[in-house]
């Protein structure tokens, strides 16, 4: 190829592509995107955050498989599925009752999944099913203890094998 057809290549693509840059930026703000590229860098990053606390504080085996499991257990909190979230409990789990006293919160120990539903709409209240989907898998807290949710409605903790599971609900009255 010589010097003049190399120009003639150049030229039409430089005039489409400053026509491009001119109607991209006579988009109204409207069409622009809703997440920007700092917006989701900072949820990547936090996500990314918790990922590696989950492993390397809590002691899950894989974030992978927590992510997985808060997402399958946000639908089925979602869906009403009382069968799924039985499942996705460690044995026995702890529910405890805070009553507007100042007493201790009461503490009930649920040992197998038919006494879980038996109690579940004692256990998973509506604000505890709120809690659950409003806090997205970036927001969980993470310390040695395990995972939690707004302000430790729900922990989770890994098994022995390092899979999650709730271990811990607590309730407001």
């Amino acid at each position: 190829m010589n010097r003049t057809s190399t120009r003639k290549w150049r030229k039409p693509t430089a005039i489409l592509g400053a026509a491009m840059l001119t109607a991209a930026l006579a988009l109204p703000a409207a069409a622009a995107p809703v997440h920007t590229s700092a917006s989701y860098g900072a949820s990547t990053s936090a996500s990314s955050s918790v990922e590696k606390k989950l492993v390397n504080v809590a002691g899950f085996k894989d974030a992978s498989n927590v992510k997985a499991f808060y997402a399958n257990l946000q639908r089925a909190v979602a869906k009403g599925d009382k069968a799924a979230v039985a499942a996705r409990v460690h044995y026995p789990l702890s529910v405890y009752l805070d009553t507007d006293d100042d007493k201790p919160a009461a503490k009930t120990v649920i040992k197998t999944k038919a006494q879980f539903l038996n109690k579940y709409n004692q256990i998973f209240t509506e604000d505890v099913r709120e809690s659950l989907a409003e806090t997205s898998f970036a927001e969980l807290f993470v310390n040695q203890d395990g995972a939690s949710i707004d302000d430790g409605h729900i922990w989770f903790t890994p098994s022995k094998s390092g899979m999650p599971g709730i271990s811990t609900v607590n309730v407001d009255d």
